[in-house]
């Protein structure tokens, strides 16, 4: 009876304590924090995400620290904190109000992108720039002006050196701007900023020829406003020919 006993505990109780093995052991994902607190403390507390950071993960992190909005706060935002398998509540937090303001609050139906799922993409875009690194720190926030999450992930090497970061939304996974860091010889780190690429592969906008005797006319941006001259009928004007076969 008692090898039934202990037999049955293993078919019920083993697949849990293997899932608690693994999840300590790669770190907890970002949702499973989420809903820690949830059932810890109530759903309506992740009505309004201020921000969301755990550090040092390969891949996940064992720690998460999420700021939340909560009015019974004379701050009006609170840290709650999520490792070793308990929600804790830190008390107010007054790295916000007055000094700094959040960029947002975070609508949790909007988060698609789980820290897993957020880790692999990086891996993705690491590979493609040949950069290789040891751990991760996480940080979840607002796109500014709006309700979107948005995921910034830093990678570091075993020193601790930032060799990486990579931006991206926690929607749809869509990458808005990646950095690099190549260290050379001497101390030199040369940086690849998609964000500045980008912009020096913009196409320039020419300026149209003068037409004698005529002024210029500019936009408010500075570029020259269109304006057909004496030998230009203009598209109203403009014969459309076909194309015929030689």
């Amino acid at each position: 009876m008692r090898t039934i006993v202990l037999s049955l505990s293993l078919a019920v109780f083993g697949p849990a304590l293997s899932a608690f093995a693994q999840e300590d052991r790669r770190g907890l994902p970002a949702r499973i924090a989420l809903d820690r607190i949830e059932l810890r403390h109530g759903a309506p507390l992740l009505e309004g995400i201020v921000e969301m950071t755990g550090r040092r993960g390969q891949s996940q992190p064992r720690e998460w620290r999420v700021v939340v909005r909560d009015e019974r706060s004379r701050s009006r935002v609170r840290t709650m904190r999520v490792a070793d398998g308990r929600a804790t509540d830190e008390g107010e937090n007054k790295d916000f109000y007055p000094s700094i303001l959040p960029l947002g609050f975070i609508d949790e139906q909007k988060l698609k992108m789980d820290s897993p799922a957020v880790f692999n993409i990086l891996v993705r875009e690491a590979t493609v720039a040949r950069i290789g690194f040891d751990s991760v720190d996480y940080k979840l926030r607002c796109r500014e002006f709006s309700n979107e999450p948005v995921w910034s992930l830093t990678a570091r090497d075993v020193r601790g050196n930032i060799v990486g970061k990579v931006l991206l939304s926690g929607m749809d996974g869509r990458i808005y701007r990646t950095v690099w860091y190549y260290r050379q010889a001497g101390g030199y780190v040369k940086i690849v900023d998609s964000e500045i690429d980008a912009l020096l592969k913009k196409p320039q906008i020419r300026d149209r020829p003068k037409v004698p005797g005529k002024p210029e006319v500019r936009r408010s941006d500075g570029v020259p406003e269109f304006s057909p001259g004496p030998g230009d009928p203009g598209t109203e004007q403009a014969e459309i020919e076909e194309i015929l076969p030689r």
